[in-house]
């Protein structure tokens, strides 16, 4: 086309003059309106083959997702996901699909235009989300548990870079005997006067979340003054403490947090050689310094200490166990936290 507009050109600046003007200029007017007439109209894009969501299975819990697959479509064009529906969010480029709320989400995918094709997209499928019902039904064997949270120790207000952890030691002589088999037994350090703030996490007998869950803190559940041998008891005050309990309700994740007070003073130093993080063993097989510092400083009277536990609803945490490693009274594992003061 443009060789032949080249020609057209051409002859009208050869016969270009005064006297033929006016035709020339016609002709080449009428050339050219040929030449665009005759121009090819570009070719439509071919259409893809057809693009499918292809997967099976369309339901899943709030607390999962759903991974959206798809088939088919042709070139190379990338493949993109969205998603409507009240909490509903989908990652465009993974399919990966969640819905905090129960609902239903419609999902579309596009396959996006590559050479010669034109860009696709999928017939919309819904996918149902529903919130996953537990029954709840603690034992011995299943317990409900209640766990000290120790993930960022430095903001809980204790010493130290996290608790003791002695529970092996502890379940060849109490825990067997008088609680849950898992249960943990933690050593906790804090200065005098400071104030620490414990998070529990509070789980139900199939390991799911209890939620608005209501439970109480014993501060003073074994304190340091009944051991027998003259020791003295960590003290401590809080919104709400009443007789050294305090009741608080778990959120939405199933987690709730006591801030409490320590009110001991006059506490020494830690006696000399003493250790609140070494795991070196000592000469007692499975019993690091750690775990010998603590368990000496509460079988003395120099230092004062208690026992704290949490309780779940009306769960039952301690009985006497007839049956070494198979307590059926009790329904609840809790942390056993030791709670020392000392000084710097």
């Amino acid at each position: 086309m443009n060789a032949l507009r080249h020609e057209v050109a051409a002859f009208f600046a050869a016969t270009h003059s005064r006297g033929t003007r006016s035709r020339t200029t016609a002709l080449v007017v009428g050339a050219l309106a040929l030449v665009s007439v005759a121009a090819p109209a570009s070719a439509a894009p071919a259409k893809q083959s057809a693009l499918v969501i292809t997967n099976a299975v369309h339901s899943a819990y709030t607390t999962g997702h759903i991974t959206v697959d798809t088939r088919g479509g042709s070139g190379t064009g990338a493949v993109r996901f969205t998603a409507t529906g009240t909490g509903c969010t989908i990652n465009a480029v993974t399919g990966v699909l969640r819905d905090a709320t129960a609902g239903t989400c419609v999902v579309k995918a596009t396959k996006a235009a590559s050479g010669h094709f034109g860009s696709t997209s999928s017939a919309s499928v819904r996918f149902t989300f529903s919130v996953e019902v537990f029954v709840e039904n603690a034992t011995n064997q299943f317990p409900d548990r209640a766990a000290l949270v120790t993930s960022d120790w430095a903001a809980t207000g204790f010493t130290g870079l996290g608790p003791v952890d002695d529970s092996v030691n502890g379940r060849s002589w109490f825990i067997n005997h008088w609680y849950s088999p898992t249960d943990r037994w933690l050593y906790c350090y804090v200065t005098p006067g400071a104030q620490i703030t414990m998070t529990w996490h509070i789980t139900g007998s199939q390991g799911q979340p209890l939620t608005q869950t209501s439970v109480t803190l014993e501060t003073q559940f074994a304190p340091g003054t009944n051991n027998g041998k003259g020791g003295k008891d960590a003290t401590f005050t809080a919104t709400g403490l009443s007789a050294g309990n305090i009741t608080g309700v778990t959120d939405a994740n199933g987690n709730v947090s006591f801030v409490l007070l320590n009110t001991n003073s006059n506490v020494p130093s830690p006696p000399y050689g003493f250790s609140m993080t070494s795991t070196a063993t000592t000469i007692t097989a499975g019993v690091n310094v750690s775990q010998l510092a603590a368990e000496t400083i509460e079988s003395g009277s120099t230092y004062p200490w208690t026992r704290m536990a949490l309780q779940i609803g009306s769960d039952i945490f301690t009985s006497p166990n007839t049956q070494v490693g198979n307590n059926p009274t009790t329904d609840e594992a809790t942390d056993l936290v030791d709670v020392i003061v000392m000084s710097h």
